[in-house]
Formats: structure tokens, sequence, C-alpha cells
């Protein structure tokens, strides 16, 4: 049986992180010998006042399989067609695995990279054009690193999607400028539920140790779930 996980936080905060909060020990070492750096203007408004954002994350298990990941799911390309409903725009912009940019992508593109990612790939949505700056950088040093350069993509209105790797294929975060649990709930309850494949929502905040993020392995068979799981 097919399992899709949505974990949403709305909204999020994207936290910036300062050079001696590096998350990279090595650089933290390199750093502990001077305990008078500070952060520079920007990043210290962005620890004052982090900016706000709206973050979800798809993943998927094939019980009968016995396999891990969304893109391994046989049901992904309805879980494609749930996000397309969601996230449909006329500009799409990408940064494939290799670091090459990648230009002008239309709605049936970005449903293929969607659908097979290929490797660690970040593609943005948005009904404007996107700047591929930021966007190069997100993919490069990831989303902590660059917060600020995430930041600015929201703020020019882009969805930003990057596909995290599984045990078998591969997940889809996503950072939105404004908030989709109830549209992409209803997306996913729409077409992707049946009764062979169970939809479930629920929040980052509840999922955070292994034995929760994989609650089907082990809670299918209970009377009930937790009341933070909701099923659609």
């Amino acid at each position: 049986m097919p399992i899709v996980k949505y974990f949403v936080e709305e909204p999020a905060l994207l936290e910036a992180v300062t050079e001696n909060a590096d998350p990279d020990a090595r650089k933290q070492a390199q750093r502990s010998a001077d305990t008078t750096a500070q952060p520079d203007p920007a990043t210290l408004r962005a620890l004052l006042d982090p900016p706000t954002a709206y973050r979800g994350y798809l993943a998927g298990t094939d019980l009968d399989a016995d396999r891990i990941g969304l893109t391994a799911l046989p049901v992904m390309d309805a879980v494609v067609h749930a996000l397309a409903e969601v996230f449909s725009h006329p500009h799409g912009l990408g940064v494939d695995p290799e670091g090459t940019l990648e230009a002008d992508l239309d709605m049936q593109a970005v449903r293929r990279r969607w659908m097979q990612p290929n490797g660690e790939r970040v593609v943005a949505v948005s009904a404007h054009p996107i700047a591929p700056a930021p966007l190069r950088t997100v993919a490069a040093s990831g989303r902590r690193q660059a917060s600020s350069a995430l930041h600015d993509l929201l703020e020019s209105g882009a969805t930003v999607f990057s596909s995290e790797p599984a045990h078998d294929g591969f997940d889809w975060s996503f950072f939105s400028p404004a908030p989709v649990r109830e549209a992409l709930t209803d997306a996913l309850q729409t077409h992707v539920s049946t009764e062979s494949t169970r939809c479930f929502v629920l929040p980052f905040q509840k999922a955070r140790s292994e034995s929760k993020f994989y609650f089907e392995q082990w809670q299918l068979t209970q009377a009930s779930l937790p009341s933070y799981i909701q099923e659609v």
C-alpha cells in the first residue's frame, strides 16, 4: 500500500546562520579563537526579525514493496497532478544536480522533474520571472546557509522546491510565500487518496524523531493514530 505523508509548518521562520553558529563544526573550530566576531548587519536583522515562510515536506512509503521515498511510489503521477493543481505557474527555473541552470521551464518540464529529479535538484515556480542568482545560491549552499537568498525568492513570489534523498528515490521539500496547507491537502485528497493509497498530513514539530517520521511502519496497525496526524 502506498503511503503519502505531507509534513507542514505554517508559518515557518527562516533562521539565518551566523558565522559563529555555522552548523559545520570544522568552520566553528576555525573561528573559535575569535570571540569578537559579530554578524553583519543583514544577518543581525534576520536574527532579530526572521522572515516568515510556509514550509512543506512530501514523503512516501510503499509498504508492500518495502520502498521508502516519494518518487518510488507507483502513485507518483497522481502526486504530481496534485502539486500541479496547487503550484501551476507560467514561470519555472531550476538548478540540476550538476549545478547547471535550467531556464524557461514550463509546467510540463517542472512536472517531469518532480517525477524524476535524478539527483539533488532545486526548482522554483512563480507567476513572475525568477531571478537566477538567489536560486543558484540556494542550490549551492542549502536552505539554512542561504536563508537570505531563499527569502529574496519568496518575497518575489516564487515557491522553491528541493529534492531530498530518500532510501529509494527522493522526497520533495518546499518553501512557499503563502499558506498552501488547505489547498494541497484538498488536492491530495482529490487526486491521490483512494482505498488503496492513504494520505496523511501532520506538523513538522511532531515528526522530529525517526520513529515519528516513519510512523506508518508501526502505527497504522493501532486502533487509532495520534490526534495530530490527519488522514485525508
